[in-house]
């Protein structure tokens, strides 16, 4: 759960005490807050290792299929998790996983893979090492100003990424592409394209603190993005600090105009 509310530790010391292979199917489920439908899902427990799969799914107007696997062994316990979430609704997914503000709103696809050691959900992902990518066609980023947003950049100062949340931008497309280590995401692709600009982000989000180091840049769409030269006569770069909640904009170059 996103308050916290639920177990800390994962506790999957029945793994030693019973041997199970369940397979199941089902017309309607949930989990958690997920209703889905259409379900094709096992649970397996042996030997000190627990495993549990959805192969097939039905959510978020899409398809779903994910696996949750623990492994103890002598040197603690090893877990891995995988996600792939095919032509769902962005905005029912980010609002379902909390990042209304980090998914788009439109048709696209999610795949997460993180592995890493521990005995408590914090742990696990303050550790984990995998790969994030998703790529979403026509839609909308939520919370988002465009035009404020260059006009703040082009007054120059800092500003708090909430100051321009009274808005929408429509775009034709968006890709991300992260790679993970020791908990901290590398962003190695972050674009969105609209009619008119492309916006690109790049740098590192960690899980232990909810850090961010990202810089960025707002360009015309008909001119190529500069991600490895932040400079340019109609470029607006940028960098992003402070945290995932509370994220603060301070303006690196001025060269779009907010008209």
């Amino acid at each position: 759960p996103a308050d916290g509310a639920g177990p800390g530790e994962i506790d999957i010391s029945v793994a030693d005490r019973i041997d199970l292979d369940l397979r199941l199917s089902a017309a309607q489920a949930t989990a958690g807050a997920i209703q889905l439908a259409d379900v094709a899902a096992a649970a397996q427990v042996k030997n000190g290792l627990a495993v549990f799969d959805i192969s097939d799914a039905s959510a978020f107007g899409g398809n779903i299929q994910s696996s949750l696997r623990f492994d103890r062994k002598p040197g603690g316990t090893q877990v891995e998790i995988r996600l792939l979430a095919s032509d769902i609704d962005g905005g029912a997914f980010g609002t379902a996983a909390g990042m209304t503000r980090l998914v788009p709103i439109g048709t696209g696809t999610i795949s997460v893979i993180l592995k890493g050691p521990g005995r408590t959900w914090d742990s696990i992902f303050e550790n984990a090492d995998g790969s994030v990518s998703a790529k979403f066609g026509q839609g909308a980023l939520s919370r988002f100003n465009l035009p404020v947003f260059l006009k703040h950049n082009e007054q120059g100062g800092f500003f708090a990424l909430d100051d321009v949340s009274d808005g929408t931008l429509p775009i034709d497309g968006a890709e991300l592409k992260a790679s993970i280590s020791n908990g901290v995401a590398k962003i190695d692709k972050a674009e969105a394209n609209s009619a008119k600009y492309k916006i690109w982000l790049s740098g590192i989000a960690s899980y232990a603190g909810r850090g961010l180091a990202l810089s960025g840049g707002i360009i015309q769409a008909d001119q190529p993005a500069t991600q490895t030269n932040n400079q340019g006569p109609n470029q607006s770069s940028f960098f992003v600090g402070g945290t995932w909640s509370t994220p603060f904009v301070s303006p690196i170059s001025r060269g779009v105009s907010g008209e």
